[in-house]
């Protein structure tokens, strides 16, 4: 049995719920482990993880959607109340915690694309996605993440295999239990506001767009390119372009 699949057993959830220092809840089959993160959320919780062996209608960037067969991904959503300060650079900051759980795990050398993406040679093999409340608590912030970890090349859907890849297509072997373990040290890490502009340098280090020419989709907007610099305090991309700079807040950024 894959060992992620023993989060079905309460005591084993326990455990790991103290390992990682919040409720853990863990379903074989879900249409979406952000969609019930939220339920979750209105129904009080300020901590915890939702954790899926396989997801249905999982949410992408743009309306874009995340399917994962069984047994192929780490598909997680993490609740954050109150939200961490700058709740969209945290959002960013994300795949840096991808990154560097996959250090810690045998894979290095993940780059970052704007806003959400972590690539591993050159093709993506992780996405963030985050939702965020305001409320008079402090809001919340529920972070959902999906990680390809044992797909093959043909596994993956006829539209991305060109683009997309896994960790065991780059020929790295990875337990999810042990990465879900990682990411949640590694996002709780990034999420402490002491240690909030290191990271961002941290994700400023490993960008894959920053210094290059880009094309930006917005929409209601004509696309325009420029060269991404920076990413700033609130998370929000910087674009130099040939009348000023253009503050990217949400878009489709591809390099030119």
């Amino acid at each position: 049995m894959p060992r992620l699949r023993l989060l079905a057993h309460p005591a084993v959830r326990s455990a790991i719920a103290r390992e990682i220092g919040r409720d853990v809840e863990y379903h074989e089959r879900i249409g979406s482990t952000q969609t019930r993160a939220r339920e979750l959320v209105t129904e009080g919780a300020s901590a915890g993880v939702v954790v899926a062996d396989a997801q249905d209608t999982g949410q992408g960037t743009r309306g874009r959607g995340w399917v994962a067969p069984a047994g192929t991904s780490l598909l997680a959503s993490w609740i954050y109340r109150p939200a961490p300060v700058a709740p969209a650079l945290f959002a960013a900051l994300g795949g840096l915690a991808v990154a560097r759980a996959l250090d810690g795990l045998g894979c290095e050398g993940a780059l970052l694309k704007w806003p959400n993406d972590v690539e591993l040679d050159g093709q993506k093999l992780a996405g963030v996605l985050a939702h965020g409340t305001s409320d008079g608590r402090g809001g919340s912030l529920v972070l959902g993440i999906g990680i390809n970890v044992h797909q093959r090349r043909e596994d993956l859907a006829p539209e991305i295999r060109s683009i997309a890849t896994s960790l065991a297509i780059a020929g790295v072997s990875v337990d999810r239990l042990a990465l879900l373990d990682r990411v949640t040290r590694e996002l709780d890490r990034v999420a402490d506001a002491r240690t909030l502009a290191a990271a961002r340098d941290a994700w400023t280090a490993r960008s894959s767009i920053l210094g290059r020419a880009v094309t930006v989709g917005i929409d209601g907007r004509t696309p325009f390119s420029g060269t991404a610099t920076a990413i700033d305090d609130e998370g929000a991309l910087l674009v130099h372009t040939a009348s000023g700079v253009e503050r990217v807040v949400a878009g489709d950024v591809r390099r030119a």
